[in-house]
């Protein structure tokens, strides 16, 4: 039984057979094909309209490919002065300007590059500016390398080398991006270190401190000591395997609450006895700042006495009730009797002793203690943490912030001499472990593996650090940001999800940086209180040096030169600020900077139409730019989100130098140093690795990756190449045939060409790039297999400018149109050179001026194909008729694999179908009868028509399943195969095969053995001899 389940578009299940067979016969060189039925030395070979192409089955791509590239600016600037559409913007997110392109730079500009090229095509006026991120330690460390002397290194030395520095490396990454076929303004591309640029910055800030956004004050901040440097949420990575000291602390208590001297069980403390608070922590390092103890009110708390442990014998513990039975586990004492229990509540008051300082703790309470970890109270350090910082200062004022680290993260001297000058993350975390345990407050200590922030530029870990900072205070923006990403459309949906969780959680933005390669805060501190002065005055004349010099100026004038001149006679009286900004900062005000300062968008309402980038842009980019815009503006900078996945090896390892697993796109393109190993592929090949993946998540690439690639591109080349080849001889202004006398056959091809543009312009729009590329190549796998098969009779057989033949090369023509716009903005060099080749008959002949801009198939504008192509009623009858012929293809493969035939055309066929009304078999087939030959590659079709009942059907679908039949010839030769076509188990129609070797000869021109005389032509080639004479 035959089942439509298997049919799809042209066949699936004869695709491999098919397309070999077609590969075989549609060589190297087009004069030697197979398909055209006869061998070049012929004496027919001259009367047959053999295909010829100068497009090569081979790419060449490494050699070719430059020759091919339509220059990326020029072809730029003619979309935008010539396309007739839309804007288009696309608001590209700025990499750094540091190194070497590598596989996450291709991948992203490939597929920011794919919709501009799509959106060209179809008319809109893309507006792509290149940018670069030039700010930011990465780049600040290159001129450190160069000054070897740090002593005598001045803010002006190191901002000039790494300002060139800079310049250099975007010279060099613009380069490579070009190679790699992006579409963009390459010629004026921005940068954040433009004079213009950071002035709109600058503006930003001062609109946003107006607004009451930013403000400057002392807070606990994530502080790099390896870059001696604030840092933001988004320039955090985590190490999920991070080895710290986990340690257990006694704080004795020096009085406790009246809550618990007044509970009636509290029992008696004899002379000796010492009651303690126990606190848990994993940075040992913070205890020399220790202000407090936190608990859960809420919480069970228990009181507990060690009573096996010699060491403890006289002493007693407050606890979590709930960590009873882990931290007698970990402490290894004995049994902790329970001796009194009470809610954390009650502890509040209780006054404890610093272990290492003559100074109180007090226990305080606060929500975010919670039960599951350590020993229920918190050891609390206000000016090493962010809650600790919170819940003092919103209920315990006077509780004092105590952050004795400096910017190298050293302990200073207000921890004493025992400990100043030692690293917080080496020795000075050790030296607190060892005096703790000298002075016998030390419980347990043990190693503890867990989630910790990494610097994400050094790789080395950081800490939480209190100190005078510049914020953004998100509080009052928040619910705008929320409801402004609500109108994003995001891509995949996930990341509104993800934006707006981190937009919802986020109260501050630290946006001051202790560095000198940046865009300095524009503010001026008084000497004596230390107030900042900003106001409309300084910020013009500031704004008026920037213009002229750059934010050089900052570093390089004097206090009094940057003061406006109302102001220069007080120049004594300020200092100029030393802070620079956030690099997120930077290029999250590029809204403002690009689009509005060039005019692009307007500056109150105008948003891009797209940003895309990597999924940790949500933290970073998107977030930032979503941020400054909605606090000046209260509107999004962006209307679509797109973000793509990160880099794996074949193995599903993320890439990694250290590892040892990256490949750079220049090997994939030029090959490596050997070449066997490492072909040279070309740019096509990369894009399409881009547009076959699904971007949305991690995307590996590898050597096996990249052969699978290759050989999706050779059978969309090999279906290019016929199309090309088959139609040498037609111009579509002389030779085209009208739709409506277009064959039944044409009709249905045009039919599918139809769907395959409305398809892919679908998932172009939907920036679903990988489904665009999955339905060209099914198209040209499964348009082999069918329709050239049957069209290669009448095209190489008949006169060339026999009706039909026309009417295939008309359907050929729009096809190979069709499939070539659709692959332009992946395959960028190959859709040249097919469109060149395909308009070789402009010019009389001459051709296309590949030198031209016009001349670029970008220039051509995507495919609007008449309504009239939609066809469902042909669809409908050759879904039936390709039913059939799966059949029948099934007795032929039996036919050869026993020997019988060769090829098909070998045979004659008789074959009877039933004609019921939902699935009209008989009368489809009929309606095409004189096709039947070249529909079933054979010589001779004889169609009849069964009257069977559905009871019949039944009855032969029983014999079926009891007993398959086998297809081996019977008594006189013949193929006789009965079966049933059903879809989704409803039987459809009943179908007979007989096939058998025909009597008549083999025609020497078309190969059809249909002669009546051997080494004689056939009628139907006589006739096309005698109208060639």
């Amino acid at each position: 039984m035959i089942s439509l389940n298997n049919i799809s578009f042209f066949n699936k299940r004869v695709i491999v057979n098919s397309f070999n067979n077609y590969k075989r016969s549609f060589g190297t060189k087009p004069q030697n094909d197979e398909s055209a039925m006869v061998d070049s030395n012929h004496s027919f070979a001259h009367t047959l309209n053999l295909p010829k192409t100068t497009f090569s089955m081979k790419a060449n791509a490494a050699t070719r490919e430059p020759t091919l590239l339509k220059d990326p600016y020029k072809l730029y600037k003619w979309q935008l002065e010539n396309n007739k559409g839309e804007n288009w913007i696309f608001h590209d997110g700025p990499p750094y300007a540091n190194g070497d392109l590598h596989m996450g730079h291709a991948l992203n500009k490939i597929l920011k590059d794919i919709v501009n090229r799509y959106k060209v095509l179809r008319g809109f006026k893309v507006n792509y500016i290149p940018g670069w991120d030039c700010h930011g330690l990465p780049i600040e460390q290159q001129a450190f390398k160069k000054l070897k002397k740090s002593s005598d290194m001045k803010a002006s030395d190191i901002r000039k080398i790494a300002g060139d520095f800079a310049r250099k490396e975007i010279e060099k990454q613009s380069k490579g991006f070009q190679e790699l076929g992006i579409l963009g303004d390459w010629e004026n591309p921005y940068k954040t270190l433009d004079h213009g640029y950071e002035v709109e910055q600058i503006q930003t800030f001062y609109d946003m401190f107006n607004k009451g956004y930013i403000y400057r004050g002392v807070k606990p901040v994530h502080w790099s000591p390896s870059s001696r440097t604030a840092l933001a949420d988004a320039e955090l990575e985590y190490n999920n395997n991070h080895t710290s000291k986990s340690i257990f602390v006694k704080f004795n208590v020096k009085s406790l609450s009246n809550n618990i001297l007044n509970n009636n069980c509290f029992p008696t403390i004899n002379q000796g006895e010492k009651i303690s608070a126990i606190i848990w922590t994993t940075t040992p390092w913070t205890i020399p700042a220790n202000q407090a103890i936190c608990v859960n009110s809420e919480m069970d708390y228990i009181l507990v006495k060690p009573i096996e442990s010699e060491q403890y014998r006289n002493e007693m513990f407050i606890i979590s009730k709930e960590r009873l039975e882990s931290l007698t586990k970990s402490f290894n004492i004995g049994e902790l009797k329970v001796i009194l229990e009470f809610k954390g509540e009650q502890l509040k008051g209780t006054i404890t002793k610093h272990p290492q300082y003559d100074r109180e703790s007090p226990i305080i309470t606060g929500d975010h203690v919670i039960e599951g970890s350590g020993t229920g109270l918190v050891h609390t350090a206000p000016g090493h943490g962010v809650e600790d910082f919170q819940i003092c200062q919103q209920q315990y004022p006077n509780i004092k912030v105590l952050s004795p680290v400096n910017d190298l993260g050293c302990f200073t001297d207000e921890v004493g001499e025992k400990f100043v000058g030692l690293e917080v993350l080496g020795d000075g975390n050790e030296a607190v472990i060892n005096d703790l345990e000298t002075i016998g407050s030390l419980v347990h200590k043990e190693d503890y593996i867990h989630k910790y922030p990494y610097d994400w530029r050094t790789k080395k870990p950081i800490i939480i650090r209190t100190t005078l900072q510049w914020f953004v205070g998100l509080k009052n923006i928040q619910q705008t940001a929320l409801q402004s990403i609500e109108r994003v459309n995001m891509v995949p949906p996930s990341g509104s999800n993800r934006l707006s969780s981190m937009v919802g959680k986020r109260t501050d933005w630290c946006i001051s940086r202790q560095r000198v390669w940046g865009c300095p805060i524009p503010v001026f501190y008084n000497c004596k209180t230390n107030e900042p002065l900003i106001n409309d005055e300084t910020i013009n004349h500031i704004k008026e040096l920037f213009g002229k010099f750059g934010s050089d100026c900052w570093f390089e004038m004097s206090t009094q030169q940057l003061l406006p001149p109302s102001l220069k006679d007080q120049h004594e009286n300020f200092v100029k600020g030393t802070d620079t900004m956030d690099v997120w900062f930077d290029s999250g005000t590029s809204w403002r900077g690009v689009l509005v300062e060039r005019g692009i968008i307007d500056k109150d309402t105008g948003r891009a139409d797209i940003y895309l980038e990597g999924s940790d842009q949500h933290r970073g980019w998107f977030q930032s730019s979503l941020l400054t815009s909605v606090c000046v503006r209260d509107i999004e900078p962006y209307k679509n989100v797109v973000t793509h996945g990160f880099l794996l090896d074949e193995s599903g390892i993320k890439m990694s130098k250290s590892i040892g697993n990256t490949i750079v796109p220049s090997t994939v393109i030029k090959g490596g140093p050997n070449k066997v190993q490492n072909p040279p592929y070309g740019v096509d090949l990369l894009r399409t690795w881009v547009a076959s993946s699904d971007y949305s998540k991690d995307i590996s690439i590898g050597p096996n990756i990249l052969i699978k690639i290759l050989d999706g591109i050779k059978k969309i080349r090999n279906t290019l190449r016929f199309m090309l080849a088959s139609n040498f001889d037609f111009d579509p202004t002389i030779h085209s045939v009208p739709y409506e006398k277009l064959s039944s056959l044409d009709k249905y091809a045009l039919h599918k060409v139809f769907k395959l543009q409305e398809s892919v312009t679908r998932y172009y729009d939907q920036f679903q790039f990988q489904k665009v590329h999955t339905e060209i190549i099914n198209f040209s796998i499964e348009i082999s297999s069918f329709y050239f098969d049957v069209i290669k009779r009448h095209l190489y057989a008949e006169s060339p400018n026999s009706h039909s033949r026309r009417s295939t090369q008309t359907v050929l023509f729009k096809m190979l149109d069709v499939i070539n716009i659709a692959l332009a903005p992946i395959t960028v060099h190959t859709s040249e050179d097919v469109f060149l080749h395909q308009y070789q008959f402009k010019n009389n002949g001459k051709g296309l001026d590949k030198n031209l801009i016009e001349s670029s198939v970008f220039a051509h504008g995507w495919n609007q194909l008449p309504p009239q192509y939609e066809n469902d009623l042909i669809s409908n009858q050759f879904t039936n008729i390709i039913a059939v012929r799966d059949v029948v293809n099934r007795v032929l493969q039996s036919m050869r694999s026993q020997g019988i035939i060769g090829r098909s055309d070998e045979t004659i066929m008789e074959l009877t179908v039933t004609n019921e009304e939902s699935y009209p078999f008989y009368d489809n087939l009929f309606a095409i009868n004189s096709q039947l030959d070249d529909i079933f590659c054979v010589s001779n079709v004889l169609l009849n028509k069964f009257n069977t009942f559905e009871k019949d059907i039944e009855q032969q679908q029983q014999q079926q399943q009891q007993q398959p039949q086998q297809i081996e010839p019977n008594s006189k030769g013949e193929f006789i195969f009965n079966t049933i076509i059903s879809n989704n188990s409803k039987q459809l129609g009943r179908v007979e095969v007989l096939l058998k070797i025909s009597d008549k000869f083999k025609c020497p021109r078309c190969w059809r053995h249909t002669s009546i005389e051997n080494d004689k032509v056939c009628k139907p080639c006589g006739s096309v001899l005698n109208s060639l004479k």
